[in-house]
């Protein structure tokens, strides 16, 4: 197992968003360190030893069980870092509570993430409603013992800013005014250095988060990540090597710097009677879905094995063969690739993923929505009559573990009162 010093995700939790209205909890904490090893990575710590943590996450679930607002909320966070959607005054975009219950329509939404980075764990939560946070703080563990590093005061409804005040570590800060609707971690990210927080606020912005490949916004939807790629020429190279090995036609490609962007043109060969020629290009846009969203991918991997970055994904089987899904999951297992330990967690429907002699049953997990509209979130780890041996991919579409679309006998849908 191999150890790193870059940023780990260890919990997640949130509440009180979308169709979650309960608590949605998710680790990566392993429930055994014997089984399937490769799929475990060890984080130093300074103080707390060295932690284990899974490198690999998979999330099952039927159509519009919950499983993409995961992926969205961690999208749309990170955005808020950013202060990319919020301006002050108006509504915070991320607040999207459970509209079929009253008790939750105008009731706060809460997260908390657990995380290591620069060998230091933190202990990150925020509770919001639609127009003010009320409730913000960060605790890390520096010398193994809890140490507040600042928590959030609210002020009067008639003023437009809320306090800050540091834990006694950094006695030394002075309280300051933020805005009701901003993230103090945005504050410390740009305009309030403060290197303890400062520093988990970069690694927190380092996630790599694709939020989805809908055909309105598979190409505009990431500039970006190719500003990055135009910066970066030797993993352009390397992209262009991946989309090659995946036979997808392509040859290479090109970035073309322009005022409003970076323009990708694909390269592929041309013939006459058989014979190659030379080649020809093709706008990115029209190349097949499955060459795009893989363009898309293939770029994000190569920003997570850089950085060491979780990498978070919706739907990452959406217009990919199940053998270009298996490629990527093997990319993030392979420790002579992933060499700093990156994390893939992703929804998906490919079945075939589910394969008992690759993955652990603690790596996989389940949305179901209940009929009131709710969703719950689940692990695999939590069927006791289940061990790594079991064939998950058979019980799962025996419907032994739920996470599967509830249908009705297909003759009462087609057929008057069931008879022909």
């Amino acid at each position: 197992m191999q150890k790193t010093n870059r940023i780990m995700i260890l919990n997640l939790e949130f509440k009180n968003y979308r169709s979650f209205k309960g608590t949605c909890s998710f680790t990566t904490e392993p429930t055994s360190s014997k089984a399937k090893v490769e799929n475990l990575c060890e984080v130093e710590t300074n103080a707390e030893g060295n932690k284990k943590a899974l490198k690999i996450s998979l999330i099952f679930g039927a159509n519009a069980s919950g499983k993409t607002n995961i992926i969205k909320f961690l999208y749309g966070f990170r955005r808020w870092l950013l202060n990319i959607d919020n301006r002050v005054g108006e509504d915070i975009a991320l607040y999207q509570p459970f509209k079929f219950d009253s008790a939750t329509a105008d009731a706060p939404t809460e997260f908390t993430m657990e995380f290591i980075a620069q060998k230091v764990r933190y202990k990150y939560e925020v509770h919001f409603v639609r127009q003010q946070i009320i409730l913000e703080s960060l605790i890390s563990y520096p010398n193994g013992k809890q140490t507040q590093l600042y928590e959030r005061i609210l002020l009067p409804d008639n003023k437009e800013s809320d306090t800050i005040k540091f834990g006694s570590s950094l006695s030394s800060f002075k309280a300051f005014n933020v805005f009701k609707n901003q993230l103090l971690m945005s504050k410390f990210l740009k305009d309030t250095p403060c290197e303890p927080i400062t520093n988990a606020a970069k690694y927190l912005v380092d996630m790599v988060i694709s939020n989805g490949f809908h055909e309105d916004t598979i190409l505009g939807e990431d500039k970006e990540m190719l500003r990055w790629l135009y910066s970066h020429p030797d993993y352009k190279k390397m992209l262009a090597e991946f989309l090659t090995f995946a036979d997808t036609g392509l040859t290479d490609f090109q970035l073309e710097k322009r005022s409003d962007g970076v323009e990708v043109t694909s390269l592929h060969g041309l013939y006459k009677d058989g014979e190659g020629i030379g080649k020809t290009d093709l706008p990115l846009k029209e190349e097949s879905f499955g060459t795009r969203a893989l363009f898309i991918i293939g770029c994000h991997i190569l920003q997570a094995l850089q950085n060491g970055s979780p990498f978070f994904i919706d739907e990452m089987d959406s217009g990919l063969h199940s053998y270009i899904t298996r490629l990527i999951v093997d990319i993030f297992r392979n420790e002579r690739i992933n060499k700093n330990n990156a994390q893939l967690i992703f929804t998906t429907h490919d079945v075939n993923l589910l394969d008992q002699n690759s993955i652990r049953k603690d790596q996989i997990w389940f949305t179901e929505k209940d009929k009131y509209g709710v969703s719950e979130m689940f692990t695999l780890s939590d069927f006791e009559d289940v061990r790594e041996e079991t064939l998950f991919a058979k019980w799962y579409m025996n419907n032994k573990f739920g996470g599967v679309p509830s249908l009705q006998s297909l003759e009462k849908l087609f057929v008057e009162d069931g008879k022909k």
